[in-house]
Parts: C-alpha cells; structure tokens; sequence
C-alpha cells in the first residue's frame, strides 16, 4: 500500500506547546522522517548505509526535552544546539503516562520504518533479502477494510524452531524484550499506590481501566492490609521444575498434542464457495423456491465450514504462540535459583502475578513449571495430601479424601511409569485432567517413598485447596443461606457435596421430559402459529442433546452464574462440550451448526432456569445487589463501594465512543472511555453483583495470606484456589476457614446499604433480604469447604 505524505499545516500556534501537542503530530514526524531520508554529502542514503545521523537525533532529543524544562538555554538569544545545557537532573518519575493518541501516532511511524527497513536474509532462498513483514489490507464486513501486518511465513518458521538467534550470531533471543518477565531478587514492597512491584519498570498498583475517579479513590485510600497481602504473594520465591520442561519441551519437539501443547499441523480449509447466481426469489415459483433455499443453504453450510476451520487455524496459531512463550520464559530462567512474581490488583482488588505469560495464573502448562524454591519435609501427612493432590488433578474430587488417596494407591503403577518413562507404553498420566501438573506430583510421591523415609522427603511442589463452585459459598454466606450452604459445602457432611450433580440431574430429567413430549400437529407444515414453532424448537433440540448432558456440559454455566454469565455466554460454553460428544458420536458438526446452536440455546436456558430455582437465597441476594445498582445507575452516577479490606472499587463502564486517528500509516479509529461519557446503565447494573463477590472473593484470600505469613507459612493463589506445602495444608485448612468465618461475621450488606444511603440520600434502597439459618461456625467443622 503506498503512503501518502501528510500535506504541510501552519504549526505556529504550537510553538510553545509541550511535547505532548506537537512533537508527534503527523507532520512533525513526516519532517524528522524526511530529514533522515536525504542523501549524505557521498550521494549514499542514510537508510542504504544503515544509520541515522547522530548529531540529527540528538538534537531532536534535546529539543523535546528543552520543551519539557529539562534543558535551558546559555544564551536565550542563541538558539543553536551546542547552546543547550541540562537545567535539571532527568527522573523517569517525572514523565506522566502517555495519551492513547500519542502512542498510537508514534506506534505507526516505528511501524512504518519496521515495514520499510526490516529484511531478513532468507537461508530458504540461497539467503536472499526479503521484507520481513508485509502490511495488506483486506474487506472484511461489508464495506469495511481492516489493515493486518503478517511475518514472512518463513521467517515466523524459523522463531517458532527458536533457530533465528543462531542463525544470526549478532541477534538477542526475543524474550530478552519481553517488558514484564519474572524476577530474580524479591519486588519492592507496596507501601503507597506509586511505588511496588519491579525494582526499574513502572507498574500500576491497580489496573483502573483508565478511570480517573477509581485513581483519585486510591490515593486516598487507607489500603495496609491489600498492601500487605501483595506483597505476601510478591515475596514468596519460585523455581523452574526441570522434570516438567524437559517433558513439555519434548511434547513441542515432537508435535505430540497434550494439555497446552496444540498440534503443529493445521487443519486442511475446504474450499470456499463461488458467489451464487442472484436470482429474484418473488418471482420464482413454488418448487423453484424450495431449490433456491437449499441451494442457499448448502452454499451457507460451505461457507460456514470453510470459514470455521480458517478461524480453527487461526487459533492453533494463536496457541502455537502461547505455548512457546511460556517454554521460552521456563528456560530463560530455570538455573536460577529464585525467581519472583511482583502483583497488582484489578480495579475491584483481585490480584495477579504482573508477568503475562508465565505464572500460576496461568494453564496446567504454567502452574506445572513453577514449585517453591524452598523445599519442606512431607511431615507425618505430607504424603497423605500429594495422593489427594493428584486425585484432584485427575478429576476424581467427588470422593472424600481418603478415598481420593487411595486412588492414588490403586494407580501406583501408572504413577511410577509416568516417573520412569513419561512417553513409555503406558501413558495414564496424558489422560488426567490436568496432565502436567500431574506428571509433578507423580515425581513427588514416587520420590519420597522411594526415599525410604517419606516424612523427611524435601518437596517443593505446592498442595491446592480450592473453594467448592466459590461464588455461590459467598453468596450463600451472605444470605446464611443454608440449603444453598450444604450444596456447596459450608455444612459438616461425610462426603463433599457436588453442586453439578445435583444441577445436572434436574436439567437431564426436564430434558427428557421434552424430548418425550409428542407433537399434536405436522412439524412439515408450512403455516405453524408461533406457538407451535417455539414447541418444535423446544422438542428438535431436547431430542437432539438428550443423553448427551453430564457434570461438565453444566459445570462452567452452574459456576459462572454468579458472576453474571449471559445467556450468549452459557450458550458458548455448552455448546463447546455438546459438539465434543457430537463428534465422538461421528457427527458432522458444520452440517448440524444451525441445530446445535438451537439446542445450546435450549440448553443454556434451561440450566440458568434450574440455577435460579435450586438456589432461590443466592439469587434473591443477587436481585438486591442489582436493584441497588439499577437505582444508583438511574442517577447517572458509577457503582461505587469499598471492599472489606478498603480497597475503593469504581465500575469504570461507560458508552465508548469512536474517533479517528490519522498517522503516517493509517487512519486508525480508536474508542473513548473517559469519566466524561455517559454511563452504560445496563452494564453498571449487569456487571455490579458478580463485581461484588469478587471483592469479596479477594479480600478472603488476601486476609489469608497475611495471617499465613505471620505464622511462618508459604502461600500462594490463584483467587480460590490456595496453595502451600503438603505439609502445612491441616494448618492452612484451619487459617482459611477462620478468615472466612472472621469476614462474614461483619455484616457486609447492611453496611453496603447504609454508605450507599449516606452517598446517595435522595435514594429508597430495598431492605437488605431476610438472612437464613445457616451457622457460619458449621464452616470450621466443614471437611469439603476447599478441597
């Protein structure tokens, strides 16, 4: 595409401005760009010698900078470059974040000097230059045109083989650039919003989403006790497991596809249809209408597929790349000894590792490659909770502890062939659940009792406990609701409680009462009233997942449903599992695209319906959070509370509006959230319950960490999923469920109502709902409530 040059403005209104207004406009970058293209006094190019001039550069530099006070003039009549002297010391403290704008202006030039300069010499033709990336544009809807930058196919081939630094001895491995990598000394403490996290790189405390409101809360926010948690996480060192890597590295070697390793082969994309013949159907007869439609349809169904399997590729491609950055990360690191992850939290005071790609945020793959740096001795029991471990991680969590250990026991066998020989005849440890994390604790447990004394076994691979389908414990602790707190384990029991059983039961006995149900009138007739048509539906798609439904096919939409899953969301998440069971039934999934999206549909429905009326305390806590928030949203104003731990939560929606960029590249249009913008009514109210129990969700695991570390303990977590020593896992089982117990003995909604009344006096708020008979003390006795 060629670009054209931005004709020349007037630019004298800007003489004075700061950097921020003029020194990356378009026409002041297409000067510096013209400026570093002319011919040297040889008649050579810059470009074709490979270099800038210095003295150029250097002067543009110090002209931004004496816009911005860093440098004063000797001689304020003089304007030349040798005039300037430094006026004050430089402090990257002192340069506030960049406006999108601006980014997106300078990002476009830097992008157009890559496509115009970077080429590589192909060893794939006799090490021939050629460009490195190409810049197309291509029609996607409608009349629409979207730009794409792609990598030489050859070039990406060499990365992904991790030969280009080889092939080019002068060349720095690309992770050395990734901006936020793991640590190797521990990060610096939080003690203010301004300053944790790296010792050099700039990290926010809170990831606001750009709401300004949300960063003047903070800084006037008493938040010692989140400050204490991060740095809990923060300071707990870590190491690479080289059993693991080594495996997974041989999985990416090898193209074997498991866990997070996709395959290295694409799917072949049938081929795309030619346009149809238009043809005026009003004038067309009977019979010949009935042709044209399934002509059409046929044409859609190939269209579809051919697009589906395009976007499959896609996808693999995108995972392709995951997976190798990760393993990238894994060995750049693994001879370090420590290795540390700085956290910040999100705008309602969840925290996350700040590293992107490897932590234990992240995949099986992830989670695997991380252990404690310190080991510990298993301890009499130590043992006992790898086996549950690894039961856990093999998707037999239905069965009490002792009955997950001796799975263990009864695998013994496989465990130990894992061990010897991972890729040997027998590989029961590639069908678990989780099977990285697993090939981990199979090494632990072969380990320590081959060490002939288990209990003094040194291990370094952290326990889980994770919360039972989490967001109903809160919800069911804030109502004390105790049908709903039995279900999800609050309540001493024998067994744990499964809550996707009990959910799945009742949808697979409404789904085939449907399927049963027998027509009063021909599905083939061509004038069916609207009520027979929604019957039909119903019918054709209770018949069409009828005995294909099980834990998992309910499982994401039971747990997502209180954290505000929408139906388009339940859809998508069923239909992923129902067209895995169509396709082991040997089912061409394309051909049946329009029917299973029915029957999720269908299905979704049912399952949220099923939800709201097993679990009436949960939802009738959720229909206040959210009548509150429809009141508070009605005023034009953003939800807004603080969390038990002091954290000042702002709900950032509001309605994005569009505006166009112009750079040296493109027109690019980008969307404007800003405080100033109306609200998004719908979404503040929408999105304010599941906000809420975040919080909460938060402020549980970071009251846990720090009373962890005043006794002396490791812990670790990925929201409610707790993580420590085999051995310490009885003790932090005890120190977890007095937190817990220790939170919601604070009356958190009649405190809710009584800031919000205090904010907004003009508003009615609705009683808080009547609370159950649940005793929360019932939760120190409660064997199942993490497991």
């Amino acid at each position: 595409v060629e670009i054209e040059a931005t004709p020349q403005i007037d630019t004298s209104h800007l003489e004075h401005a700061t950097v921020d207004e003029w020194v990356y406009t378009a026409t002041h970058l297409q000067r510096f760009i013209d400026e570093l293209s002319r011919k040297s006094s040889g008649g050579v190019s810059l470009k074709s010698q490979g270099r800038v001039r210095p003295a150029l550069v250097r002067k543009r530099c110090q002209e931004i900078l004496y816009s911005e006070g860093f440098f004063r003039r000797k001689n304020e009549t003089n304007s030349t470059e040798s005039s300037l002297i430094p006026q004050r010391p430089l402090s990257m403290n002192e340069f506030v974040e960049w406006d999108p704008v601006l980014k997106v202006k300078l990002g476009a030039a830097l992008i157009r000097f890559l496509l115009e300069n970077a080429d590589f010499c192909n060893p794939m033709n006799r090490g021939m230059e050629e460009p490195a990336f190409n810049y197309t544009r291509r029609k996607t809807d409608g009349m629409k045109f979207n730009a794409f930058i792609s990598i030489h196919p050859d070039l990406l081939s060499i990365a992904l083989e991790d030969d280009y630094p080889s092939y080019n001895a002068n060349m720095a491995s690309t992770d050395q650039y990734m901006r936020c990598q793991p640590m190797v000394v521990p990060p610096k403490k939080w003690t203010d919003v301004h300053g944790g996290g790296y010792q050099t790189l700039k990290v926010d405390f809170m990831r606001t989403r750009q709401c300004k409101t949300q960063k003047d809360a903070i800084s006037n926010a008493d938040l010692s006790k989140v400050f204490d948690g991060l740095n809990v996480l923060g300071q707990i060192p870590w190491k690479i497991n080289k059993r693991v890597f080594e495996v997974a590295q041989k999985c990416w070697e090898e193209g074997i596809s498991l866990g997070d390793i996709p395959p290295q082969v694409d799917y072949e994309v049938p081929p795309l249809p030619e346009r149809m013949e238009y043809r005026n159907f009003d004038e067309l007869d009977g019979e010949q209408k009935k042709i044209h439609l399934e002509e059409f349809r046929s044409h859609k169904d190939a269209a579809t597929k051919h697009f589906r399997f395009k976007q499959k590729n896609m996808d693999l491609h995108s995972l392709r790349c995951s997976a190798k950055l990760k393993l990238m990360q894994a060995k750049k690191f693994m001879d370090f000894q420590e290795i540390f992850f700085p956290y910040n939290v999100d705008f309602r005071g969840r925290a996350y590792p700040v590293p992107p790609h490897l932590s234990i945020v992240g995949s099986d793959l992830c989670r695997a490659l991380l252990m404690f740096a310190h080991p510990k001795p298993l301890g009499p029991n130590g043992l006992y909770w790898l086996k549950v471990h690894l039961a856990n991680l093999a998707g037999a969590d239905k069965m009490s502890f002792d009955g997950r250990a001796n799975f263990a026991d009864e695998n013994m066998k496989s465990i130990r062939a894992a061990v010897d020989d991972p890729f040997g005849e027998d590989r029961w440890w590639m069908n678990l659940d989780d099977p990285f994390q697993g090939l981990a604790t199979c090494h632990e447990i072969v380990n320590a009792i081959d060490s002939g004394d288990p209990e003094s076994y040194m291990c370094s691979l952290p326990v889980h406990m994770d919360g039972s389908c989490n967001g109903l414990q809160h919800y069911a602790a804030l109502g004390r609701d105790k049908v709903g707190g039995k279900a999800v384990n609050l309540c001493i029991a024998d067994k744990p409680q499964d809550v996707y059983i009990g959910v799945m039961h009742e949808v697979i006995r409404r789904v085939a009462l449907d399927a049963e149900e027998m027509l009063d009138f021909d599905e083939n007739k061509i004038d069916l009233t609207k009520q027979e048509k929604e019957q039909l539906k119903r019918v054709k798609s209770a018949r069409l997942v009828n005995g294909l439904i099980d834990r998992g096919v309910v499982k994401r939409t039971v747990m997502t449903s209180v954290y505000g899953v929408t139906y388009i969301g339940a859809r998508n998440q069923i239909k992923e599992k129902i067209e895995e069971k169509l396709e082991e039934k040997g089912n061409d999934i394309d051909e049946m695209e329009a029917e299973i999206n029915l029957a999720c549909g269908y299905l979704a429905a049912l399952t949220m319906e099923v939800m709201g009326q097993l679990f009436i305390g949960a939802r009738q806590t959720m229909n206040w959070l959210t009548e509150c928030a429809r009141l508070i949203s009605a005023l034009g104003q953003p939800v807004a509370f603080i969390s038990p731990i002091g954290v000042p939560v702002v709900q950032p929606y509001r309605q994005k509006r569009p505006f166009t960029v112009v750079t040296l590249l493109q027109n690019i249009v980008l969307t404007n959230d800003s405080d100033t913008l109306p609200l998004h009514r719908s979404r503040q109210v929408s999105a304010f319950p599941p906000n809420y129990v975040h919080s909460l969700d938060s402020s549980h695991m970071l009251l846990t960490a720090v009373e962890m570390k005043k006794r002396g303990l490791y812990f670790s977590a990925v929201h409610d999923s707790y993580w420590t020593h085999p051995c310490d896992i009885e003790e932090m089982n005890v120190i977890l469920r007095e937190c817990f117990i220790d939170l919601y003995n604070i009356p958190l909604l009649e405190d809710l109502k009584k800031m919000w009344e205090l904010r907004y006096p003009s508003i009615t708020f609705p009683e808080v709902p009547a609370r159950g008979d649940l005793d929360l003390n019932d939760v120190r006795s409660a064997p199942y409530f993490f497991q």
